[in-house]
């Protein structure tokens, strides 16, 4: 039979399903240029069924898919992503105007969450957003049910967001305290317990990204004080805090499970409670499946010629779930810090090892020897007038998700 005989086809065409086992195994930059080269690419790589396979073969194939890490440049706002990897070269970077420096910040599976609502400067804002930076896509959350709490009518707030894997959604957690007069319903001459109850009750948002709506959750007994809002870690389906008691002034871990909608505390490990006039600079971060409390811990009353001088030093504590409702902490890494090194963790690498910043570069503690190695060499990390951090450092998985969203930053 002649060829000329066959039907011609042309050399771009190919069935949807062949297409898409193709363009599931790129990276999410090479799958946009593809969605440039034809209206049905285009089509296809913007359907929720794509966006699902290609997290899915992401999820399976991690083990051998490069390793990116997210820089964060509090100052410009740049997202530079760069190669988890000994030369740390940049991959792609993207800037966004949040319109203020305070603005906060949490990212996790690909996508970041921001918010103005801790950002008194700028009055209460209680938009949160979120932003897929690879995409280029942007969504606006419906408002929280706990927005119509103002500064002037809350005693604390917090915000949380994360993946879950399981069900392939993304969760943003929104927790007020409101002050005992925001709330009329209590009366506080009443011969029961309510009024003492409304002092230690608080509401709950949880909003969910596949349902693109929020549930609300009221939970009484909550004794905290005040909870650190710049920074919050989402591990396993569950949202951590750090959190303060004034009354005994000692620091805690706040915690807030998904599944369970519960929220309690963690002790922060023995040892730190003893010494809490000690503490500079507490953070929490992921740790695998579980969250790392980094502390800078110096003797400030101890002179450095004293014979019981401890020179200052990095301590590592690794949250450890024994049983069901308990928790215990187990000391992973004590570090001395030299003159040049600022002791403050910019983040971490992907397996875990913390991230410093010495003079004008970075360096990473290795978790099994405990030394130090160089990591990113020309990078200031901090200014030397504020003695704070340019960025924080956080490990970032490629996802196409808002992608089939139709809001554009």
């Amino acid at each position: 039979m002649s060829l000329s005989k066959h039907k011609y086809i042309p050399s771009h065409y190919f069935p949807e399903q062949l297409m898409s086992e193709i363009l599931k195994r790129l990276p999410v930059k090479d799958i946009l240029s593809c969605g440039a080269v034809q209206k049905s690419w285009y089509s296809l790589i913007r359907t929720p069924l794509f966006i699902s396979l290609h997290s899915n073969y992401q999820k399976l194939t991690s083990h051998i898919n490069p390793k990116y890490l997210l820089f964060h440049n509090f100052d410009t706002h740049e997202l530079t992503l760069r190669f988890d990897d000994p030369q740390c070269e940049e991959y792609c970077n993207h800037a966004f105007d949040l319109g203020s420096a305070s603005a906060w910040y949490a990212q996790s599976n690909g996508l970041i969450c921001l918010s103005l609502m801790f950002d008194s400067e700028h009055h209460y804002n209680p938009n949160i957003a979120l932003l897929n930076p690879l995409a280029h896509k942007f969504k606006m959350l419906p408002h929280s049910p706990l927005s119509i709490f103002t500064f002037l009518e809350t005693e604390w707030k917090a915000l949380a967001f994360g993946f879950l894997p399981e069900v392939n959604d993304y969760v943003v957690v929104h927790i007020v305290k409101p002050k005992s007069t925001a709330a009329p319903y209590f009366d506080p001459y009443s011969p029961d317990d309510s009024y003492e109850q409304a002092l230690h009750t608080v509401e709950i948002g949880v909003y969910s990204l596949n349902s693109n709506s929020w549930k609300k959750i009221c939970q009484d007994k909550v004794f905290v004080d005040f909870m650190s809002t710049n920074r919050s870690v989402f591990v396993n389906g569950t949202a951590f805090w750090v959190g303060f008691n004034t009354d005994v002034s000692y620091q805690l871990v706040m915690y807030f499970d998904t599944k369970t909608n519960i929220l309690g505390k963690i002790k922060v490990p023995n040892w730190i409670a003893l010494h809490e006039r000690q503490l500079c600079n507490p953070l929490i971060l992921p740790f695998g499946q579980s969250i790392a409390y980094f502390v800078e811990v110096e003797d400030f009353d101890a002179e450095e010629d004293d014979e019981d001088y401890k020179s200052p030093h990095l301590d590592i504590w690794v949250l450890k779930d024994d049983m069901i409702d308990e928790f215990s902490w187990e000391k992973k890494m004590s570090v001395s810090i030299s003159e040049d090194v600022w002791a403050q963790v910019l983040g971490v690498r992907n397996n875990g090892d913390p991230i410093l910043g010495k003079l004008n570069s970075l360096i990473t503690y290795d978790l099994d020897t405990h030394e130090p190695n160089d990591f990113v060499d020309r990078l200031t990390p901090y200014s030397y007038d504020e003695d704070t951090p340019f960025f924080f450092i956080s490990p970032f998985v490629e996802t196409l998700r808002l992608l089939d969203t139709d809001r554009h930053n």
